[in-house]
């Protein structure tokens, strides 16, 4: 049996995503010595197993989680290739198939050095000595690169497959050198070479899906295995999206039929589409990290369960560039003083539901005393609002709704919170949620949008600056004061929820410590500061 991890582990010192998996029993000793070397669309990690690894472990060379999570899948894909390889034993690979290698192997190496080749007298030494090899040495210092072409392949192949892969690797060698020390002297002309390799058909690579399968059945298989995951709901939501939007713009649902242009169309079409709540078009973040990785995730699992050959958006991607930043992320004072100013003196409009108005009057004053997610504010719960010890606090949890990192947190209530009159709110209500009307859980994501907007469009009203997130711009306020006000910084991350060196998990729960550095905070003196029941 394989243990698979399912998810990216992130390296707690570097910050970089693995795939790490244990090597079934059943392949360990044949595995010995062998070099993994996962494909491009997996990060391009590598590891040779020693006498004695039990667990791989390779790097996916990403931070970034979308990222990670679209690695993974194809690393996944490739080790249980890899593991089906050596239970078969070594194959036999076909003239035809070793020549394929041997090209992929040139294109490769072309593709690596055709924009930068160097000095051409590095390649011209490269050719002079290699003339020399007999077939000895030819074969011991091709060696090296069979195993990782293979590698990268997934392929246990024969001895003699090895040696004639040798052979024509040496061959290609010479041409890759030839052509670099012409594109050195600045000669770029045809690739004449590069027309004579077959395509590249391996064992078991040139077999066909399982089924046909449409885009919607591709999602609906991707899901039933997160779901096990405990994935949050917004993704489920986003990435269904995606895949809806994609039918759309192609006008069909066969997912066979996606190339990795119909990708590049559609990621052209979405950055060319207006946001309506701000009336510019969408931003490369929300291209690149919603609908890009939204495709790479489901087109990878769909690789890794058999039902297509590649995935289509592997290579596809918007470069990241540093956003111009001419103002801070969070309110300043001035800003939160007249925000606060304007939410406590909020009375309800006509026709307006009455959770609703109380969202616009509390909900900015306890995103400013508790840094929490505007999300995690508007689905507390009269339940949820508590003592802790000998403080009132609030308990942020996933039984109320989405919360980032799936994990309960307690937040103590500052002074002024109470002074305000927000526990006689809390003890008015007649129960249940208190920013919106729900009866179950599953019935709050809906409506907690709903009165998301609502929140922003009043905060809108007040302070205009689009330049800042009307709702997270509490959050990054709080950290603001929190150093401004020497916060505990290990205090400061558990009242966040912000993972980070040093946090000790075992006290997420106790308050009397966060209530000392919540009151580190000052009190907004606004001039209007009497009860807002």
């Amino acid at each position: 049996m394989v243990l698979l991890m399912a998810r990216p582990w992130k390296h707690p010192q570097s910050g970089f995503y693995y795939i790490r998996q244990r090597i079934p029993q059943d392949v360990r000793a044949v595995a010995r010595g062998l070099k993994i070397k996962l494909p491009e669309e997996a990060g391009n990690g590598g590891v040779e197993l020693g006498p004695t690894t039990q667990l791989v472990k390779v790097s996916l060379r990403t931070r970034d989680i979308q990222d990670a999570k679209a690695r993974h899948a194809a690393a996944l894909s490739h080790l249980s290739s890899l593991w089906r390889s050596l239970r078969d034993g070594p194959q036999h690979l076909s003239q035809k198939q070793i020549i394929a290698l041997a090209g992929d192997f040139r294109r490769r190496a072309v593709a690596k050095w055709d924009d930068e080749p160097g000095p051409s007298g590095i390649w011209s030494k490269l050719l002079e000595m290699s003339a020399k090899w007999d077939e000895a040495t030819r074969l011991r210092e091709m060696a090296p690169f069979v195993a990782e072409h293979l590698a990268r392949h997934a392929l246990n192949v024969s001895d003699d497959s090895k040696t004639r892969l040798a052979h024509e690797l040496y061959k290609v060698g010479g041409e890759i050198a030839a052509l670099m020390k012409r594109r050195a002297e600045g000669y770029y002309d045809v690739d004449d070479g590069a027309d004579r390799f077959p395509p590249l058909r391996l064992p078991d690579t040139g077999k066909p899906p399982t089924a046909a399968k449409t885009l919607t059945q591709l999602f609906e298989g991707w899901k039933r295995e997160a779901e096990r995951e405990n994935y949050a709901e917004k993704t489920f939501d986003e990435y269904e999206a995606t895949i809806e939007r994609l039918v759309a713009f192609l006008g069909h649902d066969d997912a066979v039929r996606v190339t990795p242009a119909d990708v590049v169309a559609y990621k052209d079409m979405r950055l060319a589409t207006i946001n309506p709540r701000t009336g510019n078009p969408l931003s490369s973040k929300t291209v690149r990290d919603g609908d890009l990785a939204a495709l790479k995730s489901v087109f990878s699992w769909a690789v890794g369960n058999h039902h297509l050959l590649s995935n289509p958006a592997e290579k596809i991607t918007i470069k990241k560039g540093k956003p111009t930043q001419t103002r801070p992320k969070g309110y300043t004072d001035a800003e939160a003083d007249k925000l606060l100013k304007a939410a406590l003196a909020y009375a309800a409009k006509k026709r307006e539901l009455a959770k609703t108005a109380a969202a616009k009057k509390w909900v900015p004053w306890l995103c400013a005393f508790t840094g929490a997610r505007v999300g995690e504010i508007i689905q507390l719960r009269k339940e949820d609002v508590k003592k802790a010890g000998a403080h009132w606090a609030a308990t942020i949890t996933p039984e109320a709704g989405s919360v980032k990192g799936k994990e309960m947190r307690v937040v103590p209530l500052h002074p002024q919170l109470v002074e305000l009159g927000f526990l006689d709110f809390v003890k008015a209500s007649k129960g249940g949620y208190l920013f919106l009307t729900a009866e179950k859980r599953d019935e709050v994501r809906g409506r907690l949008n709903g009165v998301k907007n609502r929140v922003s469009e009043f905060v809108r009203s007040v302070v205009s600056d689009e330049r800042i997130r009307p709702n997270h711009a509490w959050r990054h306020r709080f950290v603001t004061l929190s150093r401004r006000h020497d916060v505990d910084q290990e205090l400061r991350r558990m009242i966040l929820a912000q993972g980070g060196k040093g946090v000790d998990e075992e006290v997420y729960g106790e308050p009397e410590g966060l209530y000392r550095e919540i009151c580190k905070l000052p009190r907004y003196e606004l001039g209007c500061e009497e009860k807002a029941a």
